[in-house]
């Protein structure tokens, strides 16, 4: 896990939730002290324009803490700041 603080993390990362939506580093609705593994994975280097093509029909799995998630859906005020 990169830190406990969102400073900790890389702006392009992209955090997923056991419930499969994805955030980015910053998100109001998630507590940085709180990502990790079992409830969270992610992606710290994601592959340009992962985040827009994030969908059911587009997973993308975390690549660190728990890998067993995958992302299918955005969150909707972390997609807003894009």
């Amino acid at each position: 896990m990169p830190g406990a603080e969102w400073g900790g993390w890389p702006p392009s990362a992209i955090i997923v939730h056991e419930s499969g939506k994805a955030h980015l580093p910053g998100c109001t609705h998630i507590v940085p002290a709180d990502v990790e593994p079992p409830v969270y994975g992610w992606v710290l280097d994601p592959v340009p324009g992962a985040w827009r093509r994030l969908s059911e029909s587009s997973p993308l799995r975390a690549t660190g803490g728990n890998t067993g998630r995958v992302a299918v859906s955005r969150c909707r005020t972390c997609d807003a700041t894009q």
